[in-house]
């Protein structure tokens, strides 16, 4: 039983956890790879925790596990390609049955993606904005979804 055994057990649930995540990873970098839709995503070489894809050759959008143990908060986050600015688009919630904000099954990498991309919508909406506009790109307000001032 759980009781007797408590190392076994949160090392159990750790590993499940773990596992849960990679399985989510290969889903969304299959989706994104996988797409039919033109999504101007590179993928990048990253630190072993974090998925990493480049945007319009310009930022990095990370996926990553909140810091700390046994967090199941996966965290998106923008930055610029030199890597100044870091700010965090969305969170979202990753439980032991591979549930991401329980709804998505993270085996499904359809589910998988459509959920990333309502995640980062706010960066496409923002660059959509400042190109159409003839605005230089600030990613705090990549972030918010702000407009430029005109």
């Amino acid at each position: 039983s759980p009781s007797r055994e408590p190392a076994d057990y949160i090392a159990q649930r750790h590993r499940r956890l773990q596992d849960q995540w990679h399985i989510y990873c290969n889903s969304l970098v299959q989706g994104i790879t996988l797409s039919k839709a033109r999504l101007h995503h590179a993928m990048s070489c990253a630190p072993e925790r974090d998925l990493c894809f480049v945007l319009f050759e310009h930022f990095r959008i990370y996926v990553a596990l909140a810091d700390g143990f046994n967090s199941h908060t996966i965290e998106y986050y923008v930055e610029t390609k030199d890597g100044e600015d870091k700010q965090l688009i969305a969170q979202a919630q990753l439980d032991i049955d591979g549930k991401v904000d329980e709804r998505v099954n993270n085996r499904d990498r359809e589910q998988v993606l459509e959920h990333y991309l309502e995640k980062i919508a706010s960066v496409y909406d923002s660059l959509y904005t400042a190109v159409e506009t003839n605005s230089p790109v600030n990613l705090r307000q990549l972030v918010k979804g702000n407009s430029p001032a005109v």
